[in-house]
């Protein structure tokens, strides 16, 4: 899988982790999700903020859409071999991981121009 090619043996852990707890190829062909990253900040020398919305399919319809939030730390290496430099030139590589689903607020819903605040 190519986010191997841009993370740190800890990093590697981590997902290895995480995909022995959730089996991401059990849904093949029943579930996918859609990700669009919403912003990256970068939050200290070395590590950044995350921020993406996953919209979940379940047989081509929408069954849900979360929001995530995750710091990512970073080291750079420079690649050691051909192969290295063809995959991740720039040899930046993801060292940790900590990510959690943003909780749903909900939103007030604003007054219509027709109403008025004594009519409440």
């Amino acid at each position: 899988l190519a986010a191997y090619d841009f993370a740190s043996d800890r990093a590697a852990l981590f997902l290895n982790e995480y995909a022995k707890a959730n089996d991401p190829f059990g849904q093949i062909g029943t579930r996918s999700v859609s990700v669009q990253v919403t912003s990256v900040v970068r939050a200290s020398e070395s590590s950044f903020q995350v921020k993406w919305t996953e919209q979940v399919f379940e047989r081509g319809s929408l069954a849900s859409t979360m929001r995530w939030t995750a710091i990512l730390t970073i080291v750079i290496r420079s690649p050691s071999n051909t192969d290295q430099l063809r995959k991740n030139p720039l040899g930046v590589f993801i060292n940790a991981i900590d990510w959690s689903r943003e909780l749903d607020s909900a939103v007030p819903t604003p007054l219509s121009p027709t109403e008025s605040t004594n009519e409440r």
